[in-house]
């Protein structure tokens, strides 16, 4: 004979359900929560059926009844463990205030300038001055003093950069104190060409710049890869060449990147397009891109130029001219061709658009060949080899590059590049015509030096020179061609270098253990939370946040106690370890994208100066040497 209805039992039975949902709710995956009730609830309804018993239809009611009860528990349950989690979390917010307090105005302006909704990584990350990111290969390879680093950084010693227009008969030569950035030299040269109808969005003229009568017949941007100022003081003998061309022209020493943080790919787009990268939308090497973290650009040899939210100077003058206008860019690395962009049909062509294809064994290549093209001549690989007979071997180091790198800082391909450019104005039609031809160069090796054996080694001083050499060579190409009144030449450096890390007293952030330390912390949930951990972003999964009841204010206020102490892995070698830094803070702030979000209208005078104002961490003006 069956059992009659053992309702209170019955009822507490079903309730296990929401119970099991409410506690994996509050301590783990809601994903996972809703579920597992589900099962403890199908388990007790099983129980309770094999003692009731089905064939009375009111016993069948009754167990229907049980179901429905159990489900609205195990939902109730699972909202109820995410309330009390939520509830019982600390305030993240003091936290992101203090971080945005002791940032300061300043810095906070240049991260804000950086901020784009679609974009940018989830949590911004602002290293303490003079520490570095490391990429996961180097922390696996750490030495004593390693001369490794990276300048994703937002410190003024990173982003201060020469520029100097030169231009004779046109721009009077003077210097100038005033605070300019990257962005404003779109609309400079926009103003040189006469041409009106360019919106830079952020850039504006630079001071003591008229446009001119006549607008000159060619305008060559000249950047060199990590020549900051910092690097530039440090080796004041090796850019002779700069030097006469800061004499002659119009300098300005108080300019700076103007956006966090102070990377090549950033860097490249503000100068092509006036804007930083809250309008252009390269808010660093790595981009949000439909909807998934990945490199800026694309593949090389495959480049997408789509990546780049809003035309180009280039872009606009090339259709402004029904593409009567020559326009090209010779750079080593796609990041550079953010300076060009899609270029047009500069007379009836692709544009010109080159990049030495380390991956494809090395040789100038055209970024995309559907889209951009070789100058009409240029000197083949063979050339590279002569130059490299004619160079004495340098003495060996355990940081010198191989394979897809190993040419990447000497003055072989720094004269090879030298070579390419000469045949692009001997082979095209380059100051002919009725309109301003564009000519956009990036040299990399300054920078690459830097990243390898550190700005301070003699590689970077050996790099700086050979590129100064070729420097010079494009000024006496275009004085003797075009002459006075016909040419301008504007050059610069797309940000500055970290200093030696260990003698400067930073610490390295290794990606790999704080990606561990950020599931170990906060991955509850049965979804993937951290997507990616470059240098200056995290990405986030929103499903992973969602799943686990965590927010970026949250992970982010836990990085604000984050010390380098936390962040050894256990493959680094002891004597790597910096046992009297092991307390040291790794990020100065880690602000959410939810935050910059708020600060997007917002009157950031109010954050004051900051604690980040002394010493090396901003070197302030540069004397005048030249």
């Amino acid at each position: 004979m069956q059992e009659r209805f053992p309702t209170p039992a019955a009822i507490a039975l079903v309730a296990f359900g929401g119970a099991t949902a409410l506690v994996i709710a509050a301590t783990g995956s809601l994903l996972l929560a809703i579920p597992a009730g589900v099962l403890a609830l199908a388990v007790a309804l099983l129980a309770l059926r094999d003692r009731v018993g089905t064939t009375d239809p009111g016993r069948r009611r009754f167990l229907a009844a049980l179901g429905a009860v159990g489900l609205a528990l195990v939902a109730g349950g699972a909202g109820l463990g995410r309330g009390l989690h939520r509830l019982l979390a600390p305030d993240p917010r003091p936290a992101l205030d203090e971080m945005a307090r002791q940032l300061g105005a300043e810095h906070l302006e240049l991260i804000r300038r950086a901020y784009h909704p679609e974009r940018s990584g989830d949590l911004q990350l602002v290293v303490t001055p003079f520490s570095s990111s490391n990429y996961a290969p180097e922390s696996l390879s750490l030495v004593p003093n390693d001369p490794r680093s990276s300048h994703a950084v937002v410190w003024m010693y990173a982003e201060r950069v020469p520029i100097a227009v030169y231009a004779p008969g046109i721009v009077v030569p003077g210097d100038s104190t005033e605070r300019v950035t990257l962005a404003d030299l779109a609309p400079t040269t926009a103003a040189l060409m006469g041409f009106d109808g360019f919106s830079s969005h952020d850039g504006r003229l630079l001071p003591g710049i008229q446009p001119p009568i006549k607008p000159p017949r060619v305008i060559v941007t000249f950047v060199i890869d990590g020549g900051g100022w910092n690097v530039l003081s440090t080796w004041p003998d090796a850019w002779p060449n700069m030097k006469r061309i800061f004499r002659g022209g119009a300098t300005y020493r108080d300019a700076i990147v103007g956006s966090f943080p102070a990377v090549t790919a950033s860097s490249h787009a503000t100068i092509g397009t006036g804007a930083f990268p809250r309008t252009h939308g390269i808010t660093g090497h790595n981009v949000r891109h439909d909807g998934r973290p990945e490199k800026a650009w694309g593949i090389p040899g495959q480049a997408d130029p789509s990546f780049l939210l809003v035309p180009t100077l280039a872009d606009a003058w090339t259709e402004a001219t029904k593409d009567r206008a020559w326009a090209g860019e010779i750079g080593y690395q796609v990041w550079h061709m953010g300076m060009l962009g899609h270029g047009g049909r500069p007379l009836g062509e692709l544009p010109v658009g080159t990049y030495w294809a380390e991956d494809a064994g090395g040789g100038w290549k055209p970024h995309n060949p559907d889209l951009y093209r070789m100058p009409h001549e240029w000197p083949g690989i063979e050339r590279l080899a002569e130059l490299e007979a004619d160079f004495p071997p340098l003495p060996a180091s355990p940081f010198d590059p191989d394979g897809k790198k190993a040419k990447c800082c000497f003055p072989p391909v720094i004269r090879y590049q030298g070579d390419l450019i000469e045949a692009a104005f001997d082979s095209e039609p380059i100051g002919e015509g009725d309109a301003t031809s564009l000519l956009y160069v990036n040299y990399k090796a300054p920078d690459y030096a830097g990243h390898v054996y550190n700005m301070a080694e003699p590689h970077t001083e050996l790099a700086l020179g050979a590129v100064d050499e070729q420097l010079g060579r494009v000024a006496a190409l275009l004085e003797e061609r075009y002459g006075s009144g016909s040419f301008a030449l504007i050059v610069c450096a797309d940000h500055g270098q970290c200093p030696p890390i260990d003698a400067s007293g930073g610490v390295r952030i290794d990606p790999i253990q704080l990606d561990l330390d950020l599931k170990a912390e906060f991955g509850r949930g049965i979804v993937t939370l951290v997507e990616s951990v470059v240098p200056s972003e995290i990405y986030l999964s929103k499903q992973g946040l969602f799943d686990a009841g965590v927010s970026m204010e949250e992970i982010a206020a836990f990085l604000a106690q984050y010390r380098y102490g936390d962040n050894v892995g256990p493959y680094v070698r002891d004597d790597v370890i910096v046992e009297d830094r092991l307390g040291h803070r790794q990020f100065a702030a880690v602000l959410p994208t939810s935050f910059l979000a708020e600060l997007a209208d917002a009157d950031l005078s109010t954050y004051g100066e900051g604690i980040y104002t002394e010493g090396a961490v901003d070197p302030g003006l540069p004397e005048i040497t030249w």
